[in-house]
């Protein structure tokens, strides 16, 4: 479904005529449009319309790679991303707030919490970048770092709201632990090694930068 509605938004974003395409509009809230349309209609469908958003995505961009209008939509997107992300976070910020969740969080679950963040994900996130182009040190620090876990949240509460599950509130907890860490870890860490990564690269952190678009990844 998302391959689908990605190739129909993709003809009518840059395949029409010139005067109708969307693409000419040259407005980045398009994509906030198509995310709702890919979504919506894989839910209707009974799909998973947060991996259709995803396809949808990637098939927009294949129909055609080196129009001005992806930057736009990245633009947009990353701004809507970054509100998104300060939302979520506060309300992360209140759940903590209330300790009721940490009072499940024994030794059991430390472990596993930190199992996941410096074994799981780093050796997951290595094995799906095999067979791409980056160097081996830039490969370790996309791995290590990837995401602060924030999407489990997503995917719990759509499994918890589909099916009961036995010590779901430990599971929680959990979570919300690993995201803590993550979130302290990572967020302490990330900067430093962006910098160094940018001197290794010769490139000037504070330089904006211009890539090509359709290039830039």
């Amino acid at each position: 479904m998302g391959w689908l509605v990605g190739r129909i938004l993709g003809f009518f974003t840059f395949k029409v005529p010139a005067g109708g395409q969307i693409a000419r509009t040259g407005d980045g809230l398009a994509a906030l449009g198509f995310t709702f349309i890919s979504y919506s209609l894989t839910e209707i469908v009974h799909g998973y319309g947060f991996v259709a958003v995803f396809v949808t995505a990637l098939t927009l961009r294949s129909v055609e790679r080196h129009n001005d209008f992806h930057g736009e939509l990245h633009d947009f997107g990353e701004k809507i991303e970054r509100l998104l992300m300060m939302v979520l976070l506060v309300c992360f910020g209140a759940v903590l707030a209330e300790k009721t969740l940490f009072q499940l969080v024994d030794a059991k679950v430390i472990l596993v919490a930190v199992l996941v963040i410096a074994v799981v994900r780093p050796l997951a996130g290595w094995v799906s970048l095999l067979g791409c182009p980056q160097p081996r040190v830039e490969k370790v620090i996309v791995s290590v770092f990837g995401i602060r876990g924030l999407g489990s949240i997503y995917y719990l509460a759509y499994a918890s709201g589909r099916a009961s599950f036995k010590g779901i509130e430990t599971v929680w907890a959990t979570i919300f632990l690993i995201i803590l860490i993550s979130i302290i870890v990572h967020g302490v860490a990330l900067t430093p090694v962006m910098r160094w990564i940018d001197r290794r690269r010769g490139v000037d952190p504070m330089k904006p930068m211009h890539a090509p678009v359709g290039k830039e990844h």
